[in-house]
């Protein structure tokens, strides 16, 4: 973790353990398949690349929201915005596997670059809630991008956090995040006992 000032974290961190039979049982194959042949041989293989293809990153920031806001999160609500991003290395080598014809290699990647950010998602909020409680605030609802956040949010968000700059997620023209796999997410900001 990096400390940039009084409200904004860097976060970088290592791939974590993968299990081939909770990647490859997201995948919707059959225990037979998954214990023996070739989509194990599949995973095994592709396993030994990961630690080089995942590079976890996240940026967080503690702020009001904007007089730009709307629904669902009003203006002047405290809240940590965060953007986090495994890469995007592992994507492409996903689509090269694809490129060449390797379909279970570049599934199974593709599985594991999924498994992985929402297994940082997790470990991020965590961080928070602990960081918010030394500050003696609480962490109350999540809103996460694209569903319950409107584009100009995750602008706002990207722009708080420095995204570019601090862990180089950048936003298209069609306003989703690149790398691919990445996430934007705001938390709301209570003080003890205000949750309900």
């Amino acid at each position: 973790m990096s400390y940039l000032n009084e409200s904004r974290f860097i976060f970088n961190d290592e791939c974590p353990s993968l299990s081939a039979d909770e990647i490859l049982s997201e995948l919707g194959l059959p225990r037979e398949m998954i214990e023996k042949g070739k989509v194990r041989k599949a995973f095994d293989s592709v396993q030994k690349e990961v630690k080089d293809l995942i590079h976890m990153s996240a940026s967080a920031a503690y702020f009001k929201m904007p007089d730009t806001s709307g629904h669902p999160i009003p203006v002047g609500t405290e809240v940590v915005g965060v953007i986090i991003t495994i890469g995007s290395d592992i994507s492409r080598r996903s689509d090269e596997y694809f490129a060449k014809g390797k379909y279970t290699k570049g599934m199974i990647l593709n599985e594991i670059a999924d498994y992985c950010l929402i297994t940082y998602e997790k470990m991020i909020k965590e961080r928070l809630t602990v960081l918010s409680s030394r500050k003696g605030m609480v962490l109350g609802r999540l809103y996460e991008s694209p569903e319950e956040m409107p584009i100009s949010e995750l602008r706002y968000v990207w722009n708080a956090v420095a995204a570019g700059d601090t862990i180089g997620v950048n936003i298209t023209r069609e306003s989703t995040l690149n790398p691919i796999k990445s996430s934007c997410f705001i938390l709301k900001v209570e003080e003890p006992g205000d949750q309900g």
